[in-house]
């Protein structure tokens, strides 16, 4: 699927119809579907092999190629002329959605390409770790290719044990539709709550929410011979039932961290990714569900569709994962994001330092760069250059906790941490459009001077606040305890 957001404000309704008028601002482009699992996956430095249908059309052209950057191979994915590439256009108005508009063929492959699909499957699952099925009902998850995903996992089966003597899962399926016995053979199943509902219509209406669900999931599970069911459960979290000798264990997943929800656009895709990945690698079920469950977290915290990051993950595994912390980037997710950012036409603002003990003289100097651009991205040194540069007993706080606090403020778009003495590999690896110093520092003394201003970037120093500084602060603090 191709994924379109067109971005705008909305302050009067149109006088040819009572319908609100949106005043455009920026577009942007994503993958959508199965790409964005796989999307995902490539983030988490998984090696990634996807399989499915696009229409011979340019968005198609421009899914493939954009998947092929990230690194995921899509030598699995056939271009047919008789459906077009599936496009879901979104229309955000003040980070809410206001309109989807959907184009799309939705009726069952043609005999060919689904002996396509199914080579494809027979050709590039013979060394995966194991296979993620997103199924949309759009008519590519068909009986034909369901049986060639069951025949390949069959063989990835072989030799592989878990604890409990059974083979390894190697198959996951994000279900859709009322029919959940289609999935029989499949190993773990990531439906959300509806969906269950939905497949369940025979059992009757709900009694009491948590018991009925229960009920349902354990039917289920009774009637597709799966492992393991996942829901998802939207703010009440998430309930893993597993089968164990025969019995069904229920394990709930509270929400990770009490969010604000921007957008739960792919954020069941996420979940199907990171669940895939843990389980396929052998991870317990229950641990595997709690590393989706943080994933999902992150990505309704950001508007679009969107993918989890190793670095964010692990903290929200580690520490549980501020709204702040969504923005403290690795270095190649942040050349992501300032791409995606210079294609909308922004203009992005580049500063670096320690930042240890912050003041209010540094609050200047953020805030005055941020008016400079659109996008603030600020370098932060790590703690071992922080040392080499301030000496013994520096930084007086950790780099995690400096890059927190960077990321609180509202005028910080992205933080990043860098280990090298200057930022020049950083400054290279981003092109900024404008690089800011204090004007402690002359022109000539700028690190990455030469290299922005070679591709008609500029410096700017920005004069600072007469009496602040760490050092001033430092030693103030050392003669009142004197």
């Amino acid at each position: 699927m191709y994924d379109h957001y067109v971005w705008g404000d909305v302050d009067r309704v149109s006088p040819e119809a009572p319908v609100q008028v949106l005043r455009w601002e920026r577009e942007a482009e994503a993958p959508g579907g199965a790409a964005n699992v796989a999307l995902n996956l490539a983030s988490l430095g998984c090696r990634v092999r996807l399989i499915g249908v696009v229409g011979k059309d340019a968005e198609g052209n421009r899914l493939v190629q954009g998947l092929r950057a990230k690194g995921v191979d899509t030598s699995g994915v056939i271009a047919v002329a008789d459906r077009p590439t599936i496009r879901k256009m979104r229309v955000i108005a003040r980070g809410q959605h206001v309109l989807r508009i959907d184009r799309e063929e939705a009726l069952p492959l043609g005999r060919s390409d689904e002996r396509r699909l199914a080579a494809a499957v027979k050709r590039l699952a013979r060394s995966a770790s194991g296979i993620i099925c997103s199924d949309y009902a759009k008519g590519v998850v068909s009986p034909a290719v369901f049986t060639a995903v069951l025949s390949a996992s069959a063989a990835l089966k072989k030799g592989t044990k878990n604890r409990s003597g059974g083979g390894r899962p190697r198959v996951l399926v994000d279900p859709k539709g009322p029919d959940h016995t289609k999935y029989r053979g499949a190993d773990i199943l990531t439906p959300n709550e509806q969906e269950v509902v939905d497949a369940t219509r025979e059992l009757g209406g709900a009694s009491n929410r948590e018991t009925d669900l229960g009920r349902r999931a354990r039917w289920l599970i009774r009637r597709t011979g799966v492992e393991a069911f996942l829901v998802t459960r939207g703010v009440a979290g998430m309930d893993l039932f597993e089968t164990n000798r025969g019995k069904v264990r229920k394990t709930h997943i509270p929400v990770a961290q009490a969010h604000e929800v921007y957008d739960v656009t792919g954020a069941g895709d996420t979940v199907a990714a990171v669940m895939g990945m843990a389980a396929f690698g052998g991870a317990p079920l229950a641990e595997a569900a709690r590393l989706a469950n943080a994933a999902a977290g992150i990505v309704v915290g950001m508007v679009g569709t969107a993918v989890v990051e190793p670095e964010a993950l692990i903290r929200a595994m580690d520490v549980g994962l501020s709204q702040s912390g969504l923005k403290i980037l690795s270095r190649t997710a942040l050349q992501d994001r300032v791409a995606e950012a210079r294609a909308r036409g922004e203009r992005v603002v580049f500063t670096n330092g320690c930042f240890d003990l912050l003041h209010t003289g540094h609050l200047h100097l953020l805030q005055r760069a941020r008016a400079l651009g659109d996008l603030l991205v600020v370098g932060l040194n790590d703690d071992a250059s922080v040392r080499k540069l301030k000496g013994a007993g520096r930084p007086l706080l950790a780099q995690d906790q400096r890059a927190e606090i960077l990321a609180a403020m509202s005028f910080v778009n992205y933080v990043t941490v860098f280990s090298e003495p200057t930022p020049l590999r950083l400054i290279r690896a981003l092109r900024p459009d404008v690089l800011v110093k204090g004007r402690d520092y002359a022109l000539h003394e700028v690190v990455g001077r030469d290299v922005v201003e070679g591709y008609g970037g500029r410096v700017e120093l920005i004069p600072l606040l007469p009496e602040f500084s760490t050092s001033r602060l430092l030693k103030a603090i050392r003669q009142a305890k004197e």
